[in-house]
C-alpha cells in the first residue's frame, strides 16, 4: 500500500514539474535584441564608446533557411554609447532600445588600434566569465575606429548578419587572416607560453567619401528609430561601388614566394566593392599588448610555418617562364616538425607540402620539368619563409611561433621553463626551414 501511495505522489510531482518546464519562464524571442558584434573604442576619461550592433529581426525573413530577408546595412542596427565596462554599456543600451540586448549569439567584438595597444587583457577576462558569450567568439582589431568598420559593413550576400561574421572569419584557415578565437587569446595571456595574431580589419576609402556623414559613433539620449545614439548600418553611405585609394599603399612582395602578390592589410584589399569593411592580414600582440602590424603575405607564410591552414593558392616564380607565375593549390601532407636546440641556439622547422598546379602559361609543359619545379618551390618557401621569422624576431621578438610552449617537454619542472620563457631572446637564435614540397602526380595532363 505505501508503495503504491509513493508511486502516486511521484507521478503527481513529475506532471507538476513536466507543465512547470512546458510554460514560457523567460523572455520571448521578440521580446529580444541579438547582439552580433561590439566595437569598443576609446572614449574620455578612461571609458570606452561601445558600438553594439544588433540584428534588425523586422527585416529578416527566412530564419534557418536565409532566404527572403533583407540583405546588407538594412539587416544590423547599431547604437553606440559610452561606458566603463561592456555589461555597463548594455545596460545603457537597454534603457535606449524597447528589447532586452542579449550577448549568447555575438560572433564579433572587434578592438581599436588605440584599445589594443593599451591591453585588452581585462576586456578579455569579462569575455570569459560571462555565461552568455561563448569561448569562439572572434576577436579583432581595426586599423581604424570599431565604429567605423561595424558601421560601414555591408554584406550584400547575406541576410543573416551573425552568419556573415562566422563565415568571414572561419575562412582563417584558407587566407592570410589568423585564428583570433577568444579563448585562445585568453589562454595566450594567461599563461603566457606564447603571444598571438588577431585578424585586422579595415574600412575601404575613397576620395569622394565625405566626412563626418557617419551617424553610427555618436552617443546620446535618442530612441531606437535611428537618431543620435542609434543608427542603422546605412548612415548615410552610398551603396555605390567606391573606388578604393588605400589600395595602392600595399607593398608587392618581391620574394618568389606568392611572386607579385601584393601583401594587405585590413582595409587595403579591395578595390571596389559594396561592403567597405574587410579583414586581412594580423595584428601583432605581446602578452595582451599590439606591438604592431603584418601583411596577408607574411600571415600566409606564419600559418604555413604553424601548419594552421587547410590549403591555400600560392603564387610561385617559375624559372622557365619568369614574366608569368605558376599559381599551386597547396595542403599541408602533415603537421610541421620542430627541432629546438636551447644549448646552441638553433630552431630547424621542416614543413611537409604537397599541392596541385592550378595555373600556368598555356605553351608551357610543367609536366616535362615537374621535379625541378618543385626544388625551386621547396627553395622559395625555405627563403621566404626563414627571411620572415628573421624579420619579425628582429622587429618584435614576439614567440607567436609557441617556440617556448614546444620547448618544455625539455624541463624537469615548471621553475626551469619558467626561467627559461621569461628570459629567452629568440631574435640571437639561428633559424633553419626545410620544406619538402609535392605535386600530386595523377591526372597531370600529358602533351606531345
Amino acid at each position: 500500500m505505501m508503495k503504491k501511495f509513493k508511486k502516486v505522489v511521484l507521478t503527481i510531482i513529475v506532471v507538476i514539474f513536466s507543465l512547470t518546464l512546458s510554460s514560457c519562464m523567460g523572455r520571448e524571442p521578440n521580446e529580444i535584441a541579438y547582439i552580433v558584434a561590439l566595437g569598443i573604442d576609446k572614449a574620455e576619461n578612461g571609458n570606452y564608446e561601445i558600438t553594439i550592433q544588433y540584428a534588425n529581426t523586422t527585416q529578416i525573413s527566412g530564419g534557418a533557411s536565409e532566404e527572403g530577408g533583407k540583405v546588407g546595412n538594412q539587416i544590423v542596427e547599431n547604437v553606440t554609447v559610452e561606458a566603463p565596462t561592456i555589461y555597463g554599456a548594455i545596460g545603457l543600451a537597454n534603457h535606449i532600445v524597447s528589447k532586452t540586448f542579449t550577448l549568447s549569439h555575438a560572433k564579433l567584438i572587434v578592438f581599436s588600434k588605440e584599445v589594443a595597444e593599451e591591453g585588452l587583457k581585462d576586456l578579455v577576462e569579462t569575455f570569459i566569465r560571462s555565461e552568455e558569450l561563448r569561448p569562439d567568439v572572434y576577436l579583432a582589431v581595426a586599423s581604424d575606429k570599431a565604429n567605423k568598420y561595424l558601421t560601414e559593413m555591408n554584406p550584400a550576400m547575406e541576410v543573416n548578419p551573425a552568419k556573415y561574421y562566422q563565415l568571414i572569419f572561419d575562412k582563417n584557415a584558407l587566407i592570410g587572416m589568423p585564428d583570433g578565437v577568444a579563448k585562445n587569446f585568453f589562454f595566450s595571456v594567461e599563461t603566457n607560453d606564447y603571444d598571438s595574431l588577431l585578424p585586422l580589419a579595415g574600412v575601404l576609402e575613397s576620395q569622394e567619401e565625405q566626412g563626418g556623414e557617419q551617424s553610427g559613433g555618436g552617443s546620446g539620449s535618442s530612441s531606437e528609430e535611428g537618431s543620435g545614439s542609434s543608427s542603422g548600418g546605412s548612415s548615410g553611405t552610398s551603396q555605390e561601388d567606391t573606388k578604393n585609394e588605400k589600395q595602392k599603399d600595399a607593398p608587392i612582395n618581391d620574394s618568389k614566394f606568392e611572386y607579385k602578390i601584393k601583401s594587405y592589410t585590413g582595409g587595403q584589399a579591395a578595390i571596389e566593392q559594396k561592403n567597405k569593411s574587410e579583414a586581412i592580414g594580423s595584428a601583432v600582440f605581446r602578452d595582451d599588448k599590439m606591438v604592431g602590424t603584418i601583411g596577408s603575405v607574411e600571415t600566409e607564410i606564419y600559418k604555413l610555418l604553424i601548419g594552421d591552414y587547410e590549403y591555400s593558392y600560392l603564387t610561385l616564380y617559375n624559372q622557365k617562364t619568369p614574366e608569368t607565375p605558376v599559381t599551386v593549390k597547396s595542403m599541408k601532407q602533415k603537421l610541421p616538425r620542430y627541432d629546438i636546440d636551447i644549448e646552441n641556439k638553433r630552431i630547424k622547422i621542416r614543413l611537409f607540402i604537397e599541392g596541385d598546379i592550378y595555373s600556368l602559361p598555356a605553351d608551357y609543359n610543367i609536366e616535362s620539368d615537374i621535379e625541378n619545379f618543385e626544388e625551386n618551390s621547396e627553395k622559395y618557401i625555405e627563403e621566404a619563409s626563414e627571411k620572415f621569422i628573421k624579420d619579425f624576431m628582429k622587429q618584435y621578438n614576439c614567440d607567436i611561433f609557441r617556440f617556448s610552449e614546444r620547448a618544455k617537454p625539455k624541463f624537469l619542472t615548471n621553475d626551469e621553463y619558467n626561467k627559461f620563457k621569461d628570459t629567452v631572446d629568440y631574435s640571437k637564435y639561428d633559424f633553419d626551414v626545410e620544406v619538402k614540397f609535392e605535386v600530386r602526380r595523377t591526372g597531370l595532363i600529358v602533351r606531345d
